[in-house]
Parts: structure tokens; sequence; C-alpha cells
């Protein structure tokens, strides 16, 4: 019970970092004339929030429960990265040029 309560409550710490990138890359994008890719950080908060309500959930409803939850918070986060790479790339570009 205690590592799926873990496991959940980090999920969750994980969603909010997603939302406030969500929110600092919205702002970036608009000023910067971007296209709108905040709405796959909005995804993947979403699916990483999923992930954290069915592993929480008490005793195994359904079969493979845990793996659900990994794959939910798994599919959020690379979501999250997809639209960080789209965002903040140019970002570690410069950092490799020196």
């Amino acid at each position: 019970m205690i590592p799926e309560l873990i496991d959940s409550v980090s999920f969750l710490l994980f969603t909010f970092i997603l939302y406030f990138l969500s929110v600092l890359s919205k702002r970036f994008g608009n000023v910067m004339g971007m296209k709108k890719y905040y709405y796959l950080y909005y995804a993947g908060i979403f699916f990483t929030f999923f992930g954290s309500v069915i592993m929480i959930l008490p005793a195994p409803l359904i079969d493979l429960q845990e793996l659900f939850g990994y794959v939910f918070f798994s599919i959020g986060l690379t979501l999250g990265l997809i639209a960080s790479i789209k965002y903040w790339g140019w970002l570690i570009k410069e950092i490799i040029k020196g």
C-alpha cells in the first residue's frame, strides 16, 4: 500500500511540474509567436493525473492496475518532453554552442 501511495504522490508532483511548465511555455510561445504546443502539456497533465488516480485506487480493481498507472504516467511525461523540446530546445543549442 505504501509504495503505491508514494508513486501516486510523485505522479501528482510531476503533474504540478507539467502545469508550471505549461504556464511558462504558453506565455513564452505567445510572446515569440510560436504554435500552441502547450496543449501537449495539457494532455500530459491529464495522463499523469490519471496515472496517479489509477495507482491510488484500493486493491486491484482491474488486472495489471500498476502497469496501467505506469503506462499512463509515461505517456504523460513523454508528451511533456515533446512539448519541452519544442519550446525550450533552442536553449540546449545555445548552451552547446557556448
